[in-house]
């Protein structure tokens, strides 16, 4: 297996709608939808998946991490891109780029 692609700030990830999730107990559990494997999140990942709504760029929910986690911007970057990288892998996440417009308003 080849490792994920580098995801782009300007990425906008967005769960697979057929992807089904839950939080229980405040540890969030997603369960991929080709092969039925259960994935349990830690909190920094469960916290990336909850705004990975397509409509927030990478940046932007890296911004919120590091706010909600107390880590700097640029940790926070990093591993918001290394795990929407991951998740788009295993095909829990989908991503697309912003648009040059909205990327420049950023």
């Amino acid at each position: 297996m080849s490792a994920p692609q580098p995801v782009l700030a300007s990425v906008r990830p967005a769960q697979n709608p057929l992807a089904a999730w839950r939080e229980i107990d405040g540890v969030v559990v997603v369960i991929s939808p080709e092969d039925s494997v259960l994935h349990e999140l830690n909190p920094t990942a469960g916290f990336i998946w909850k705004h990975s709504t397509g409509e927030r760029t990478a940046e932007e929910v890296a911004r919120l991490l590091a706010g909600e986690f107390e880590v700097d911007a640029a940790t926070a970057l990093a591993d918001t891109r290394e795990l929407i990288a991951e998740l788009a892998a295993k095909k829990l996440l989908h991503t697309e780029a912003a648009s040059a417009a909205e990327v420049s308003r950023g």
